[in-house]
């Protein structure tokens, strides 16, 4: 690092990071994406929303999490920097980032904006790139604001699509740190079906799953757990946040779980009878779903497009059954496109057409409802894509667990 024209080593790492080869790749897929749409700088946001994976273009180019709002600025020519927005944070900013140049600011859409005069952008064609995962988000309205005070003959553009673009594949490193990701999911699930029993609220599972890779340096992105009776549902998805309802004989705990390292996680679904065997409904609901995941994982070749995907599960509406969730997503820091779905979904996502490429990740997830909508069901796993086809980064079998109650 350049300080005052002196050269300063910096501290040894305390945080993970990629290779500078991986930073270096990833700057450069960003600058081929802006000069494809004649932008002189990309000014990427982010914010802590939905358990901080709307910060992924920032953490993506940057390596740091924030707490709050934050940007990381790609010039086209000239070095990256960034923007946090509260300067309580910035020696931990400082010590994760792989940019030499951080700083922190109570107005950050002004001073990225007198940063990009400085660099002789004054007229400068800015793209503004937010975040899509299940929904949209981007800068927020004052830094906006103040940018454009600031910069009031530069142009600005939606620059969504750069960010998405430069991140849609992954690369092997990438792909190594997911698979550590997955194996602490597929941990997760583990430690549920070792300490699920009737008499227990779904709480004490939070405290199971998180033991189960805290201390390997894993962490949770987010755990949706819910127990409802087999013989009258209260609902057909878990809760968002683990209950205090007590877990009884004859439920079925559906669960959906992103664990990780340094913000790269997988992501599992599986249901588990409590106590019991699934009734024939439940099993009747999982084996469609399972079936449907292996056929939706057999046409996940390079190539293969989201028509693919729907004629692969389309036997699942003549069953009579219809899908909530969506039933293919893409994965990366968040959940992002593309996407495929069936046409009597019953939730209308954003959805466009896509081809299968070696490097997209995939999480197929068939979260079947019964006839009556009183039942639903979801297995799934973190898929990645390669030039032969498809692999699960998740180890844990594809079952309907069963729990005995405790001797």
């Amino acid at each position: 690092m350049q300080r005052g024209g002196k050269r300063v080593a910096l501290p040894a790492p305390i945080f993970p990071r990629f290779s500078a080869v991986e930073y270096e790749r990833r700057y450069a897929l960003v600058r081929a994406e802006m000069r494809k749409r004649g932008l002189d700088a990309v000014v990427a946001a982010g914010d802590s929303a939905f358990r901080n994976s709307n910060h992924a273009n920032v953490y993506w180019l940057t390596n740091w999490l924030d707490p709050y709002a934050a940007y990381a600025v790609i010039p086209l020519d000239g070095e990256p920097f960034l923007v946090i927005s509260n300067e309580l944070y910035i020696h931990s900013a400082r010590r994760a980032a792989v940019v030499d140049d951080v700083f922190g600011t109570l107005t950050p859409g002004r001073a990225i904006g007198e940063r990009l005069c400085d660099l002789g952008l004054v007229r400068g064609r800015i793209g503004l790139a937010g975040v899509r995962n299940v929904g949209r988000a981007s800068m927020a309205s004052e830094h906006h604001r103040d940018l454009l005070a600031t910069m009031p003959q530069a142009s600005f553009e939606d620059g969504l699509e750069v960010m998405q673009s430069a991140r849609l594949i992954k690369s092997a490193e990438e792909i190594a740190w997911f698979e550590k990701g997955a194996e602490f999911t597929d941990r997760a699930i583990d430690a549920i079906a070792h300490n699920l029993r009737p008499g227990m609220p779904e709480y004490e599972l939070s405290a199971h799953i998180q033991a189960s890779f805290l201390p390997d340096g894993g962490s949770l992105m987010f755990h949706f757990l819910g127990a409802t009776p087999m013989n009258d549902p209260e609902f057909i998805f878990p809760w968002q946040y683990p209950s205090a309802r007590v877990i009884e004989r004859g439920d079925v705990l559906m669960t959906e779980i992103s664990a990780g390292y340094w913000g790269y996680c997988g992501q599992i679904q599986r249901p588990f009878a409590v106590g019991t065997k699934p009734t024939p409904e439940y099993q009747r609901l999982y084996d469609l779903a399972a079936e449907c995941y292996d056929r939706v994982f057999a046409v996940l070749k390079p190539g293969a497009t989201d028509s693919d995907i729907r004629a692969a599960a389309a036997f699942v509406e003549t069953s009579g059954c219809r899908t909530r969730d969506v039933l293919v997503h893409g994965w990366g820091i968040t959940i992002e496109p593309p996407r495929a779905d069936l046409p009597g979904a019953m939730i209308k996502r954003e959805l466009a057409p896509f081809t299968v490429e070696p490097g997209m990740l995939l999480v197929v997830q068939p979260h079947l409802v019964s006839e009556d909508g009183k039942r639903g069901v979801q297995v799934g796993n973190l898929v990645a894509c390669d030039g032969h086809g498809a692999r699960s980064l998740q180890r844990t079998p594809m079952r309907f667990f069963e729990t005995a109650e405790p001797c």
